[in-house]
């Protein structure tokens, strides 16, 4: 009896310092984008112009002693094309919608922290995205030229991987460390997914990073080194690749008075060589009040064998912010590409010229 009134104690006691939060936060970004990709043009409302729209559910539970479970899901959400929230693509008039969405469809994470770091399992995000907004002031939206002349991984589209797992060490003065893993599946019956009756039967290829961060004071900096392997991996269905691929990226910022100048360097080479560029940027952000304004100037070579050897894109942006409150913003956003050697990619738009440009004005709000 007496045991058992200990236990019960204990079991009270620690309820008491138990306890969990859960909140909702996310971002809205919406307003009038003109696109020209290589002389065809178009323009309309469409979301994203300087920031990635999304809805996140987070989660903390503190179980004492320093130690914590936390969770993250995320979904990013299209703000202009409603039929690209349904979770599956639709077709009009012959013509497909734009990309499908679906709940989760962004980092989802779950784990522990403590004195140790931290670890994280699921859906998670690689270094690489912090290292890439470490090194620009564009975020992931138009003007950093995200997915076209500077990557996060191999093919320029992806800022996490499945099965994968991050561990984050303690931040010592300022400096961390983080390790990622994602492993190789082969297993698949072609190049989609199929988890109904078999764990993992799928074709995946295979991550691991490295990254290092620091910030302190007015200068911060992050070094991502980033190894896809798809060798093995049914690509398409009915092609095996046979290929890895290494991206090494730097960026770094650093604080002078109102002002801001960033700096981001990247490599991306295939093993078979197919892929082997190297791109620079210099950028600059100041601060006036409710205003900021933000200007990049980028280079990528690309070194790879055929007869774009040698040639350069040149990416060239500006924008600004009028901040109507801690949340809430307006914003003009223009970000131009000179695409001689030939790296981005423009599926459905056919053209004779190398340039692609994107204009945005809308509105942002952060809930």
């Amino acid at each position: 009896m007496k045991k058992s009134l200990i236990a019960m104690a204990a079991l009270a006691a620690t309820a008491t310092f138990a306890q969990s939060t859960v909140q909702i936060d996310g971002i809205f970004d919406a307003g009038f984008q003109a696109i020209d990709y290589k002389g065809n043009k178009v323009n309309g409302i469409a979301g994203n112009g300087s920031s990635t729209s999304q809805i996140n559910f987070r989660g903390t539970e503190d179980l004492g002693g320093g130690l914590k479970a936390n969770f993250r899901v995320e979904t990013d959400w299209n703000t202009g094309f409603n039929r690209a929230n349904t979770g599956a693509a639709s077709v009009i008039a012959n013509t497909t919608n734009s990309a499908a969405g679906s709940f989760g469809n962004g980092e989802i994470r779950g784990g522990l922290s403590g004195n140790f770091g931290a670890v994280d399992l699921g859906v998670v995000n690689f270094n690489g995205l912090t290292t890439y907004l470490t090194g620009q002031p564009f975020g992931t939206a138009i003007g950093g030229g995200y997915g076209s002349i500077a990557r996060v991984n191999a093919a320029g589209d992806l800022v996490r991987s499945d099965n994968s797992v991050k561990y984050t060490s303690p931040s010592f003065s300022g400096l961390n460390v983080t390790l990622y893993k994602a492993n190789k599946q082969t297993k698949g019956a072609n190049s989609a997914d199929n988890f109904s009756s078999t764990f993992a039967r799928t074709d995946l290829m295979g991550s691991e990073e490295v990254g290092v961060n620091y910030a302190n004071g007015p200068l911060a900096a992050s070094l991502s080194s980033l190894k896809q392997d798809r060798n093995g991996v049914n690509t398409t269905g009915t092609t095996v690749d046979t290929t890895s691929s290494r991206v090494n990226t730097l960026g770094a910022n650093y604080a002078i008075g109102a002002g801001k100048v960033y700096g981001l360097y990247q490599t991306n080479k295939a093993s078979d060589s197919s892929v082997d560029t190297k791109y620079w940027a210099l950028s600059g952000s100041y601060t006036m009040g409710a205003t900021v304004l933000m200007a990049s100037y980028g280079e990528l070579k690309n070194d790879a064998a055929g007869s774009y050897n040698g040639k350069k894109s040149k990416l060239a942006s500006l924008g600004a912010d009028y901040n109507l409150s801690k949340r809430t913003a307006l914003y003009a956003r223009y970000e131009s590409i000179d695409d001689k050697a030939n790296v981005v990619a423009v599926t459905g738009f056919t053209g004779t010229n190398d340039k692609r440009t994107r204009t945005a004005f809308g509105l942002r709000h952060a809930f």
